[in-house]
């Protein structure tokens, strides 16, 4: 009987063990294997006394069974230990081959206590090997994840302070601005005149289609455009249509030279009429391509369309009017005329009445209004007396004058014809209204002195339109020295132009 049990012992159980290589350091043993090592004690089931010893140490051999149950295990570990099924079937059939009968109760007691403690030191070294690789699975998790943090904040950094320069060569310079302001990118324009490239446009840029930090500065050169200080040869551009002057404008980038087609009643369409600098100190020989040129060419004769539509007149002005017919091109003429009841200024009439249509060959004649007027009269109407009060406003001078042929009284002249206006806005002349004193009468001159004769001839014939003269001769007189004592004529008619004689006393009798 104890050498059936020796084969049972814990040192017999390690010993098969490791010859049949069932536990290993890195070996889990599967689940199914371990139900294997259960022992089968069905035939102990036969012996009539059990102890309870015996069914504790039965009860510790279930219960390892069911701890090894939670463990995780893997294919390859099941294939390792296989061989446990071998080594319990190697002990069924021990347990066979002995006489059970030959066995004690207590000596079976021991065998399966000690068979306990062997499994659960196994189980320990199964235990253990779990954690360690859970364990190193553990630190490779954590070592991983810190690098891909590393990894990922490296990435974001970078891609916050760099960024990947466009191509900028042919576009404007405010699309690469545009661009670098979004970008919060330094530009650096430089500019250069170049023929070939518009103004504005970029023609050089350093690092392009490169990634470059968001710090440096970006360098890009833009084209001026034509230069415009450049001197410039201009043909004849009377020997050129107009065609070929836009061609040569457009060729040499004349951005300041212009052509304007105007209709002309002789000049053939499209043929040159005249060229006007905007400075008067630039000539053919001197012109730059920044100076300002126009060339005039011709649209042929304007096509008589009456297409422009006439507006009531009535209510505006002249400045108004010459305002319109600058706008659209209508020819107006202005004539003037009194008016009782039309004010200074505004319209009496107009040739071409509200609504028609006019062309821009059409003239129109448009009558303003001078306001009231105010008429010479016809003084031949009026005596001497009515004539000073015969014009209303205006300014009259009435006079009376000798006259051979016009009886005394009648009307001789007027300065102002009749029948002439005068408004308020103009200068108005004296008016002089001439009546007749009729023929000149001589009267009697003595008892005058000689130094009265000069008052005498002027106020009474001279102011008058008579052109009387007198000659003095002195003679012997008893009357007083210097008394009129006798005239050529006396108390009668003479001619407007005579000469009378007047005797004046020397004071001495004979």
């Amino acid at each position: 009987m104890s050498d059936f049990l020796s084969n049972f012992t814990s040192d017999k159980y390690k010993k098969d063990a490791e010859e049949q290589e069932l536990v290993t350091p890195d070996t889990e043993i599967p689940e199914t294997a371990m139900e294997n090592v259960t022992p089968d004690l069905s035939e102990v089931a036969n012996y009539d006394a059990v102890s309870d010893d015996d069914v504790l140490a039965d009860t510790t051999i279930r219960g390892l069974s069911c701890e090894m149950l939670d463990e995780e295990t893997n294919a390859e570990d099941f294939n390792e230990i296989t061989d446990v099924k071998d080594f319990n079937d190697t002990s069924e059939d021990k347990l066979d081959n002995e006489n059970f009968n030959d066995v004690s109760d207590d000596e079976l007691a021991s065998f399966l206590r000690e068979l306990a403690d062997v499994s659960s030191e196994d189980d320990l070294v199964v235990k253990d090997q779990f954690f360690a690789k859970k364990q190193k699975i553990k630190r490779g998790i954590i070592a991983g994840s810190g690098l891909l943090a590393v990894i990922v904040i490296t990435w974001f950094y970078y891609g916050q302070t760099h960024v990947k320069l466009p191509d900028f060569i042919g576009k404007s310079v405010s699309t690469a601005q545009t661009w670098a302001d979004e970008h919060k990118v330094k530009l650096e324009v430089k500019r250069v005149y170049d023929f070939d490239k518009e103004a504005n446009i970029v023609i050089k840029e350093s690092d392009k289609n490169r990634t470059i930090s968001k710090k440096k500065t970006v360098n890009l050169t833009a084209s001026l455009g034509a230069n415009p200080k450049e001197k410039i040869e201009l043909p004849d551009f009377s020997k050129m249509p107009v065609a070929e002057a836009r061609e040569f404008i457009k060729k040499n980038k004349l951005e300041n030279t212009s052509v304007q087609l105007d209709y002309s009643e002789t000049v053939a369409k499209d043929t040159y009429l005249k060229q006007t600098f905007a400075n008067q100190s630039v000539t053919p020989e001197t012109f730059k391509r920044e100076d300002n040129l126009t060339l005039y060419y011709s649209k042929g004769k304007e096509p008589v369309v009456q297409n422009i539509d006439v507006p009531d007149f009535s209510s505006q002005t002249k400045e108004q009017i010459n305002t319109w017919s600058k706008e659209k091109g209508v020819k107006v003429t202005f004539e003037t005329a009194g008016s009782e009841t039309i004010e200074a200024d505004k319209v009496i009439s107009q040739s071409v009445a509200k609504g028609q249509k006019v062309s821009k060959a059409d003239i129109m004649i448009i009558k303003l209004s001078l306001g009231k007027p105010m008429t010479v009269p016809d003084f031949s109407r009026f005596t001497f007396d009515e004539s000073s009060g015969a014009a209303k406003n205006l300014p009259v001078i009435s006079k009376q004058v000798y006259n051979d042929t016009v009886p005394y009284g009648g009307f001789i002249s007027q300065s102002i014809p009749a029948g002439t206006q005068y408004f308020a806005k103009d200068t108005i002349p004296d008016i002089m209204a001439v009546y007749s004193l009729g023929r000149v009468y001589i009267k009697d001159l003595k008892g005058q002195t000689e130094g009265d004769l000069q008052g005498t001839f002027y106020n009474d014939y001279t102011s008058k339109g008579a052109n009387i003269a007198y000659r003095v001769q002195y003679v012997n007189s008893p009357e007083t020295k210097g008394t009129v004592v006798g005239q050529s004529s006396l108390n009668e008619f003479v001619p407007l132009s005579c000469t009378i004689f007047i005797q004046i006393s020397n004071g001495h009798e004979k």
